[in-house]
């Protein structure tokens, strides 16, 4: 008997095999499933050519391109392993990780050389520089450096045979910011990213997002952070016509979804606000009746209003960096598919329920806290695709591992449909007085006050309390309203009085982190704290 195991190599084979004539849009060229599979094999065996062996680490700087998604294949394919770096990370945390991880080659789109070129003697331990450019006809550069190839050189037939790598062989490596100290590296191999890959589909046919073959997905998740989701495997893997975005430009990203006619995405909510915000966002959105999965941080009730109000469809997700990366959907399940439209609204905001193969717990004190969407607990999973650990940092390992269950440091409470719904981060929650204040809850409420665009709430040092809440409004609501708001969701019960801000102070913009989420540390360092 042979032993098909669970490899990047049979997941495309099998897809394009199913559907060889499907397309792939970039920049507004199309190619087929059969094409690209033609391109991603000869890429493989070039990169073999030039001295790639089996578990070379190779790094990747590039934006959301064609080349890109070569890559997540090409490279794995070979029993080597693909560095999704942060392309957002200062050029002194960018060398870190690539150091870190023992990167041997990196593939470089031409407009990240010349950071390269500038600090080319620190990557003297790497073997070579592919460079990809978006314009065949931009003079070939060796900026300096002896080592250098370029892949549109690498697509040409060669002898070279790809010998498959075993299912458990790394294929996947990216870096993770805490919120203190230096990003740490996460793994995954061939066997989790197509276990991953499979779970993901299953839960995301179910309403109402009702994923199809018939749909054409457009990623709005960066392909360096947690392998976008999952879509460039998922989205091959079911067969879906699939456009890449490239870099990101609001304008031509709206142009390509009303071109291509995209009915389902994924993106952070500080995306949906910014394409909802262009001046045509609301009107190509709504005319798709666009279907999102929205995850990364909380889809505030502000948002998804405005969002819904023009036809579009969302529900949250939810993962991490360390577990490859979705545990949660807010899909319906039983129960939620018998209820009315208003009902399912408030189930499909919640954090959601475990896809297949998640066994997902919510403790307090090493007990499961009462499914009464009350009790506050840590979210702690077991799931086939989590990642074993921290590369090179066995104690943030066993922090992370304890007891045999992955330990996600959020908070969460879990209802009696199994729905659970986060709160708040342990480093994000406001402890007053011994109690937690979710963060989370405050920004949703008052996402709500006309006027409030963007909100975040982060604790200040308090000498009799602990800490206490501020809130960073960024809008043109008036204090005096959010106030007078905030209030009568305390007179009818959806808050304690405790919880108020005592604070509320206008920001112009606020600082994103590298995957678009709003970068709180700055906000406790504008406290002073």
């Amino acid at each position: 008997m042979v032993n098909y195991e669970l490899t990047i190599n049979n997941l495309l084979e099998s897809a394009v095999k199913a559907n060889e004539d499907q397309e792939i849009i970039y920049n507004n060229k199309s190619i087929s499933y059969k094409e690209f599979y033609k391109n991603v094999n000869n890429f493989a065996k070039n990169l073999l050519k030039i001295g790639v062996k089996k578990e070379d680490r190779i790094a990747i700087l590039d934006y959301d391109t064609i080349n890109y998604l070569y890559c997540y294949y090409s490279i794995p394919m070979i029993g080597a392993t693909m560095h999704m770096v942060n392309i957002r990370y200062p050029p002194e945390i960018l060398y870190y990780t690539i150091e870190n991880s023992d990167d041997r080659y990196i593939i470089v789109n031409s407009a990240f050389m010349p950071i390269i070129a500038k600090y080319k003697d620190m990557f003297s331990f790497i073997k070579g520089f592919i460079i990809y450019s978006e314009n065949r006809d931009e003079p070939q550069e060796d900026y300096g450096l002896d080592n250098v190839y370029y892949t549109h050189d690498m697509f040409g037939d060669t002898d070279y045979e790809i010998e498959r790598p075993a299912e458990n062989s790394m294929a996947t490596l990216f870096y993770t910011s805490g919120t203190t100290g230096l990003p740490k590296g996460v793994y995954y191999s061939h066997r989790q990213l197509v276990l991953h890959a499979l779970a993901s589909v299953s839960a995301l046919t179910d309403e109402p997002i009702t994923l199809r073959k018939t749909d054409t997905m457009m990623p709005l998740v960066p392909m360096f952070h947690v392998h976008a989701w999952g879509m460039p495997y998922f989205s091959i893997m079911k067969g879906m016509k699939y456009v890449l975005p490239g870099k990101y430009d609001w304008q031509d990203i709206l142009k390509t979804m009303e071109k291509e006619n995209v009915t389902i995405s994924a993106m952070v909510p500080s995306i949906l606000y910014m394409l909802l915000s262009e001046k045509n966002g609301p009107e190509i959105l709504g005319k798709l009746k666009l279907r999102a999965t929205i995850g990364g941080a909380a889809l505030n009730s502000g948002l998804a209003d405005k969002a819904e109000a023009l036809g579009l469809s969302l529900v949250t997700g939810y993962g991490m960096s360390e577990t490859g990366p979705i545990l949660t959907l807010a899909t319906y399940n039983n129960y939620v598919a018998k209820m009315d439209d208003k009902t399912k609204s408030i189930y499909k905001r919640k954090t959601g329920i475990p896809i297949p193969m998640v066994n997902l717990r919510v403790v307090k004190d090493g007990h499961d806290v009462k499914r009464d969407d009350r009790e506050i607990g840590e979210i702690i999973v077991r799931a086939p695709w989590l990642t074993e650990g921290y590369i090179k940092d066995p104690e943030k390992t066993e922090k992370l591992w304890r007891n045999g269950w992955l330990h996600t440091g959020d908070l969460a409470t879990i209802d009696t449909y199994n729905y659970i719904k986060i709160v708040d981060r342990e480093n994000d929650a406001v402890k007053s007085g011994g109690e937690f204040i979710p963060s989370m809850v405050l920004e949703d409420l008052l996402s709500t006050v006309n006027g409030v665009d963007e909100v975040a709430v982060v604790a200040r040092k308090d000498e009799k309390w602990g800490e206490r809440p501020v809130a960073f409004i960024k809008g043109n609501a008036k204090e005096e309203d959010i106030r007078k708001k905030m209030e009568q969701y305390v007179d009818t019960g959806r808050i304690a009085k405790f919880w108020l801000p005592d604070e509320y102070k206008y920001i112009e913009n606020f600082e994103k982190t590298g995957t678009g989420k709003i970068d709180k540390k700055v906000l406790r360092e504008r406290l002073g704290d």
